[in-house]
């Protein structure tokens, strides 16, 4: 008889495992609060507008490729990474600040911040 887990949300961690699960032979159901898939890692699409819910950075791309690669696919294959410049916007009370994708520039703009006094 083969063996039967839920896993309880469908985010990175969930989807995840429930990967790992079905790859090793369990009959696997994953139950997700939101109308899709994806936790913080989905989209809001609203008027016509996509918003992204989650992570602002892919960090350690590593990671993801380790996993596709567990079962035999590929990054690229699946989606589109897309370097944005500026990275974001950080706004305060009265005013904003582009994020350059730059790192060098990413240091000036701290340096700057800190020279300014505010953090």
């Amino acid at each position: 008889m083969k063996k039967s887990v839920i896993i309880i949300g469908a985010g990175f961690a969930g989807l995840s495992a429930a990967a790992f699960m079905a790859k090793a032979g369990w009959s696997v159901s994953v139950i997700e609060q939101n109308e899709t898939a994806g936790g913080r890692a989905r989209q809001l699409k609203e008027d016509g507008f996509s918003f992204d819910m989650g992570p602002s950075w892919y960090w350690m791309p590593d990671i993801f490729e380790r996993f596709f690669n567990q079962f035999n696919k590929t990054v690229p294959r699946y989606y589109d990474l897309v370097r944005l410049n500026p990275s974001y916007r950080i706004y305060w009370q009265n005013e904003w600040r582009d994020i350059p994708a730059d790192y060098n520039l990413l240091k000036e703009v701290f340096q700057q911040r800190l020279v300014a006094g505010s953090v």
